[in-house]
């Protein structure tokens, strides 16, 4: 029988082996807990939400959906398909939920290509390379074109942005092949931020990256992993640092961390109300309300808003970076944030999860990369629902951003109901798209359990070693080559 405080029950995973066992949430302290019981390692309970009135709150958005067994993804449900092309990385962080780093190895030519049948095959959902760094690649462009031809509008290359800004005219390179966004990893604007996160000092690297990416037209997503205590200060200033760059940035992702893969230290969950509570403490004109759950996943999995001018003017366009009077984009040049508003204030609870029924995945992801679908979409969908935002749709979006949380799932928030509804995924050569979060999700021993159980392939644990290259390491910044130097994993001074 349940408790008296169960809120919930759900299948859960056991964080120790991964194995299906019954779960019940449950209201502790004003927070709300997952606890399940394996019959071989015992009573296990983690705090997953911080308010259980915000979760309640949450709990009217959205589906629930309920495990029947099957942990693929079905095809119109995938808002992305996250293709890891290589193993190798330039850094060595201290966060890494694929557990990678220098002397990775890369997957071949041909098991990418069975990759993106699968991906074509799903309709050509919007794509994202991803590994390890897949910018080491030297054949990425190629793998990019090859997409293309078979159909997926949308690639974006989710990148820590090194070669972007090391390399003259790659970004152009990217583009040309037919790249959509950058996916630019963006923890901060300060160099203790980067030490701390990814063991070296990148804030001129992000830099140069993004006006690489001006220079190239290419949109830029910035995507900070937020680890509490270390970066969850620079929230807000990420935000107006973005709306001062927002001719190029075309949205914020917060990704508030994971305890899968590797990481430095589990210090319990970072739950999306809490993050959103701290980022509406750093934002003068945004409530944690204002952060609405995105319209294709589980309430407890992504929420998001975009901002947009309190009086638009439809005419007016975004300054680029030359006009701009700092370099960080904070400070002076960031006094423009205090006349953006959250675009929930225009649209009501009950109004946002009608247009949330009405979005297929892929025109959501189109959106928040600011392609010239996700504005399509985004047109017609307020003009048949009447939204009525200052200047219209049409003339704010180009000065719309879009902010999200997306939380991913580790061991200590395991729940088979939203991990069957997952709309982020991975393609098998099998055919299948699988959950991102089953595909990375890992035991306290650092397992990738469901990847061996179900044949999803990948290597066997976060510290499983690959084919160790003579004298890989990690970026050093300082060592790197004018224009990026060898970038295959194999440089003997380690400045690939």
């Amino acid at each position: 029988m349940p408790q008296s405080d169960t809120i919930a029950t759900t299948t859960s995973l056991c964080p120790d082996c991964l194995e299906a066992v019954p779960g019940r949430y449950a209201e502790r302290d004003d927070g709300v807990f997952l606890t399940r019981e394996c019959p071989d390692h015992g009573t296990t309970s983690r705090q997953v939400w911080g308010s259980l009135d915000h979760w309640e709150w949450a709990a009217d958005f959205g589906p629930s959906p309920e495990y029947d067994g099957d942990l693929t993804v079905d095809p119109d449900h995938a808002c992305l398909a996250v293709v890891e092309v290589t193993g190798d990385c330039n850094l060595s962080c201290s966060y890494c939920f694929a557990g990678s780093g220098p002397g990775g190895d890369h997957r071949s030519t041909d098991e990418i290509e069975a990759l993106l049948d699968t991906v074509a095959d799903a309709g050509g959902r919007p794509l994202q390379f991803s590994g390890g760094e897949p910018t080491v690649r030297d054949d990425l462009p190629a793998l990019v074109e090859r997409a293309r031809a078979r159909g997926i509008d949308h690639v974006e290359v989710n990148t820590n942005g090194i070669r972007l800004a090391t390399e003259e005219k790659y970004a152009e390179r990217l583009a040309e092949a037919g790249v959509t966004a950058v996916y630019l990893q963006f923890d901060g604007l300060t160099s203790e931020t980067y030490e701390q996160i990814r063991e070296v000092d990148l804030v001129d690297e992000k830099h140069a990256a993004i006006d690489a990416c001006r220079a190239a037209d290419l949109p830029v997503v910035l995507v900070p992993t937020v680890v509490p205590g270390v970066n969850d200060h620079e929230m807000g200033d990420i935000v107006r640092f973005a709306l001062d760059n927002r001719d190029v940035v075309r949205s914020v992702n917060f990704q508030p961390v994971a305890h899968f893969g590797r990481y430095e230290r589990n210090d319990g969950r970072f739950a999306l109300d809490e993050a959103t509570r701290l980022l509406a403490e750093q934002i003068e004109s945004l409530e944690p309300r204002d952060m609405l759950p995105a319209p294709c996943c589980s309430a407890y999995c992504q929420i998001g808003t975009a901002f947009v001018p309190r009086d638009a003017d439809p005419t007016a366009t975004a300054d680029t970076g030359a006009n701009r009077a700092d370099a960080c984009g904070c400070g002076d040049a960031c006094a423009d944030a205090d006349s953006f508003v959250p675009l929930t204030q225009y649209v009501d609870d009950r109004l946002w999860d009608t247009l949330a029924g009405m979005v297929d995945e892929g025109d959501y992801m189109e959106l928040l990369a600011g392609t010239a679908a996700g504005e399509e979409w985004a047109c017609k969908t307020a003009g048949c629902c009447g939204v009525d935002v200052p200047g219209g749709v049409k003339g704010l979006f180009d000065e719309v951003l879009p902010v999200s949380f997306t939380g991913f799932m580790d061991a200590d928030a395991a729940d088979l109901n939203r991990l069957s509804n997952c709309c982020i995924s991975v393609p098998t050569a099998d055919g299948d798209l699988v959950p991102f979060c089953g595909y990375n999700m890992t035991t306290e021993d650092g397992e990738y359990a469901l990847r061996n159980r179900h044949g999803w392939g990948g290597k066997r644990a976060a510290d499983a070693p690959s084919a160790e290259r003579d004298g890989a390491a990690g970026y050093r910044g300082d060592q790197a080559a004018p224009d990026g130097g060898c970038h295959t994993g194999d440089c003997a001074d380690g400045s690939d």
